[in-house]
C-alpha cells in the first residue's frame, strides 16, 4: 500500500497544480504533465487522487478556501465597514487576476470542475452580501438590494481580467482594478462619504 502523502506536501503539489491550469486550463493536460510540470512522479500525484478529474477539483477547492481566508484576514484589517467589504471584494478579485480563458472556459465544461467552483463563487457571494449589509447597517453604504449588487461586482471582477476589454481599452489589468475599484466604492457611499446622493431603493434591500 503507497505510503500517504504529509499534509505540507499534498498541499505544495495541489497548489502547484493549481498555478498551472490556471494559466493553462486542463482540458488538454495529462497528469504526467502535471507531474512533470511539478517536479514529481506520477504516483505521487495519484495518492492525492485517483485520477485527473479528481485532482483538478481538489486543487480548486483548496484554492477556493485560500482565497476567501485571506479575503476574510485582510477584510478583519478595516476600521469601517465599507472597508472591510472593499478589503474582501478587491483580495478575492486579485486572486482571480491568474485565471485565464482557458481555465474558466475549462472550469465551465466539466461538471465536476463547475460545481466545485460555484461552490467558492457561493461562499464568496454569501459573505460579501453579509459585509455589504453590516455596511448600510451603519449608515455608509446606500440601501441597495446588496445581493444584487455583490453579483454585479463578481462580473466586474471577471471583466478586469479580460484580455481582450483590456486590450481595447489599452489599459493593464492593475489600471482597470484601479478604475473599477473607484467606481464601485464611491457609487455605493451614502451622502455623507460622498458627494453624490444615493439612488432611490426599488423593492427589497437585502
Amino acid at each position: 500500500m503507497p505510503r500517504r502523502l504529509d499534509e505540507e506536501r499534498r498541499g505544495e503539489l495541489l497548489d502547484g497544480v493549481m498555478r498551472f491550469i490556471a494559466v493553462h486550463g486542463f482540458s488538454q493536460a495529462r497528469i504526467s504533465d502535471l507531474a512533470r510540470e511539478l517536479h514529481c512522479s506520477v504516483s505521487t500525484l495519484y495518492k492525492i487522487a485517483p485520477n485527473k478529474d479528481s485532482l483538478v477539483v481538489l486543487a480548486i477547492v483548496r484554492w477556493g478556501q485560500q482565497t476567501l481566508a485571506d479575503a476574510e484576514a485582510c477584510s478583519a484589517l478595516a476600521s469601517n465597514a465599507i472597508e472591510k467589504a472593499r478589503r474582501y471584494f478587491l483580495t478575492v478579485a486579485a486572486h482571480l487576476r491568474a485565471q485565464s480563458h482557458a481555465f474558466r472556459g475549462d472550469v465551465d465544461r466539466f461538471e465536476s470542475t463547475r460545481l466545485a467552483y460555484l461552490t467558492v463563487s457561493e461562499r464568496f457571494i454569501d459573505r460579501f452580501v453579509s459585509l455589504l449589509d453590516d455596511a448600510v447597517e451603519a449608515g455608509e453604504v446606500c440601501a441597495l438590494n446588496t445581493r444584487f449588487v455583490a453579483h454585479v461586482l463578481r462580473q466586474m471582477a471577471v471583466v478586469v481580467r479580460d484580455d481582450r476589454a483590456l486590450r481595447d481599452s489599452n489599459i493593464t489589468a492593475e489600471q482597470a482594478m484601479q478604475q473599477v475599484d473607484a467606481l464601485i466604492w464611491d457609487g455605493l457611499r451614502t451622502p455623507a462619504d460622498s458627494e453624490s446622493g444615493c439612488p432611490a431603493p426599488s423593492g427589497s434591500v437585502r
